[in-house]
């Protein structure tokens, strides 16, 4: 089963992107409460803050969903 190219996602994607913004463009692949618990344990995308607000570059966000992207067997 071939990757999925997820660059081609960046120019739907706003720029900075909080985790709300991440909910709302990936639906339930990926949750607020997911993300929280990854960046508490350094396992998340790299941040940000802007005031108490965490936010990710698009670019950053994309590079942590290709490196955590694998291959399912068929």
């Amino acid at each position: 089963m071939p990757e999925y190219d997820l660059r081609s996602l960046l120019p739907t994607l706003p720029k900075l992107l909080t985790r709300k913004d991440v909910q709302i463009h990936f639906g339930t692949l990926i949750s607020i409460g997911y993300l929280a618990n990854l960046d508490s344990k350094g396992k998340g995308p790299k941040f940000t803050y802007i005031g108490r607000k965490v936010v990710y570059r698009n670019v950053d966000f994309i590079a942590w969903l290709e490196a955590r992207q694998s291959e399912v067997p068929v």
